[in-house]
């Protein structure tokens, strides 16, 4: 018999437990979490709030920056959670309310994590949560997926940025540019001559921080997917990255049978 439960979540949480005996014909099934008894409303009563604590916890973060990593009043940053089919999913996105007015996001042709204070902000946050509240899911073992949209406006490049290899050469690397597949190339030789490219690096970026910033994601088994979108607007506010991780199993059911007496 299958269980399956709804949850959303972002970064953290504590493992749950839910207790329950489903007779068969000839046996019997125990369904349990890891921990105490709950029941599903029980469960997404926490994730709700869960999800509020994060939210005060990164406003309270931003309002805590040292004066060079400011993020301004202009940039909102989300976080949201949710569980399915057993996985707990992460997201933390951020956004500029005025796009005007944009000045905390990366600059024409940047993409290191460093050139964006609301980047910086994301990734010490998710930092934090998996290394934390989220430990407990990422044992030895445990699969996540992680999806990373990296983003440009649409101020066209019109000589060749400089790219010094950070992150290493890329050739015909499968990703997703603007919804549709693509083999990405950029290295030292190529540099960047496209918005895709830089909205590539932006993405490879925060990989590059999660696969070696984050000590709880580097014994577990990852697949990264990268989305690169090229913006037709201008501005800063398009200039930007966002994040999504899926815990696999992190409420999976542990499945104890026996015959039934």
């Amino acid at each position: 018999m299958k269980k399956v439960l709804l949850f959303t979540i972002l970064v953290a949480l504590s493992v749950l437990c839910f207790g329950q005996d489903v007779e068969t014909v000839s046996e019997r099934f125990h369904y349990r979490y890891l921990k105490k008894e709950q029941t599903k409303e029980q469960i997404q009563k926490d994730n709700e709030e869960r999800q509020r604590n994060w939210q005060e916890e990164l406003a309270a973060m931003k309002a805590n920056l040292a004066e060079g990593q400011k993020v301004s009043d202009n940039v909102k940053i989300e976080v949201q959670t949710d569980v399915q089919d057993n996985n707990l999913i992460i997201s933390v996105a951020y956004e500029t309310l005025v796009v005007a007015d944009a000045a905390d996001d990366y600059a024409l042709g940047k993409y290191t994590i460093e050139n964006s204070n609301a980047c910086m902000l994301m990734c010490n946050f998710l930092k934090d949560k998996l290394e934390n509240d989220l430990a407990e899911y990422l044992k030895e073992g445990a699969k996540v997926d992680v999806k990373i949209t990296g983003a440009t406006d649409g101020t066209p490049i019109r000589s060749k940025i400089i790219y010094k290899g950070e992150y290493g050469d890329f050739i015909d690397k499968p990703i997703t540019l603007n919804s549709l597949p693509y083999n990405m190339t950029v290295t030292q030789k190529t540099g960047v001559t496209t918005n895709g490219q830089l909205a590539f690096l932006r993405t490879q970026g925060v990989e590059d921080f999660l696969k070696n910033q984050v000590e709880t994601l580097k014994h577990t088994e990852n697949a990264f997917q990268e989305f690169a979108v090229e913006n037709k607007e201008k501005g800063g506010g398009y200039r930007r990255v966002s994040v999504e991780m899926t815990i696999r199993g992190a409420f999976a059911v542990e499945t104890e049978k026996t015959e039934k007496p």
